[in-house]
């Protein structure tokens, strides 16, 4: 049963790799997936595999960890969109908030598929916040914890 209604939802890489590997607000993350319709641009799974490597560098992870998420996201069955279409919407917003284009991918996908983005990224939600173009366009994931 579903706790609340559910919301069509753009993820960026900061949500999915949660589901992936045990991280702040997983729990979260892992309850949109079950009471959610949710989409994402392909670069997702370029995102989440360089997370994985970035903590593998780190000493987050290792060797065995880092493959396992590699193999979990081929069976997340996650329905994506092509980010090649979105490239040009997401140059424009990054240079109105100024803010880097991979991330401003999942807006650009967020306002083709008329949905709302969900990010663990603070700092860029809080961006797209105040600006004109992503200002009812994003929520946070501990927005979501909060309302559980």
């Amino acid at each position: 049963m579903r706790s609340r209604a559910a919301v069509d939802l753009i993820v960026d890489a900061s949500v999915a790799f949660k589901w992936l590997v045990a991280e702040d607000d997983s729990e979260v993350a892992l309850l949109l997936r079950r009471d959610h319709d949710l989409l994402a641009p392909d670069l997702l799974f370029v995102e989440c595999r360089n997370a994985a490597l970035t903590n593998l560098r780190k000493g987050e992870l290792t060797p065995e960890e880092a493959t396992r998420v590699d193999r979990d996201l081929l069976a997340l069955q996650l329905r994506t969109l092509p980010s090649t279409p979105l490239l040009s919407n997401a140059f424009a917003i990054a240079v109105e908030i100024r803010h880097p284009i991979y991330d401003c991918i999942y807006v650009a996908a967020a306002i083709a598929a008329n949905r709302l983005l969900v990010t663990a990224d603070r700092r860029f939600a809080a961006k797209l916040a105040a600006s004109a173009v992503g200002a009812a366009r994003v929520k946070t994931l501990d927005a979501f914890a909060a309302e559980s």
